[in-house]
């Protein structure tokens, strides 16, 4: 990233779940700088037990770098139960990743790059009802937005201020997969 850290930078953390039991954990580094640049690090690691006995192994790092509000290049790779993907290539146009961390432009979008697959996936954005959820241990006033595309359905809820807290999808077997906010880092 070129520039000096703004008071942009962050480090969200997210215990994540699946059906109700914690699994793993899901961190995002977000680097911004006042010309318009930034990065993304995120990491993610799962694993699921039946029994004590490991059943599933999930894990994902990306790096994302950002212009003007619109990915520039992304290198991801993702071990999903030993399906091993990469994705490294850069940005023609102005594309954005599910990038929940910037709700503003997010929200906006009709088409997303899948930083695990490399391709676009087309959305939808439904703004559902206000809701109260309780993040650190302190209750929220949060907005609630869910994304469709052709195979997700994404709720997302964020804080009146345009924090990102809370994520719910649907994982294997129809059980609801979790990213609860915790203490940041940052």
């Amino acid at each position: 990233m070129t520039g000096a850290a703004s008071a942009d930078d962050a480090r969200m953390d997210f215990e994540v779940l699946l059906g109700g039991r914690p699994v793993g954990s899901h961190s995002f580094e977000v680097s911004r700088a006042a010309d318009g640049t930034g990065q993304v690090r995120s990491v993610a690691a799962f694993d699921v037990k039946l029994l004590g006995i490991p059943v599933y192994r999930y894990r994902h790092q990306a790096s994302e770098w950002w212009s003007k509000g619109c990915l520039a290049r992304i290198e991801s790779s993702t071990d999903d139960n030993g399906r091993k993907s990469r994705v490294a290539r850069s940005m023609d146009g102005c594309v954005i990743s599910y990038a929940y961390w910037d709700p503003a432009s997010l929200l906006q979008q009709r088409r997303l790059l899948n930083p695990q697959t490399g391709e676009i996936d087309a959305i939808r954005v439904e703004r559902l009802a206000d809701e109260t959820l309780t993040v650190r241990g302190t209750a929220v006033a949060a907005e609630h937005y869910r994304l469709h595309g052709d195979k997700l359905v994404i709720d997302l809820w964020y804080s009146k201020q345009g924090d990102w807290l809370q994520l719910v999808s649907t994982a294997g077997a129809n059980r609801e997969l979790r990213y609860r906010r915790m203490a940041d880092g940052g």
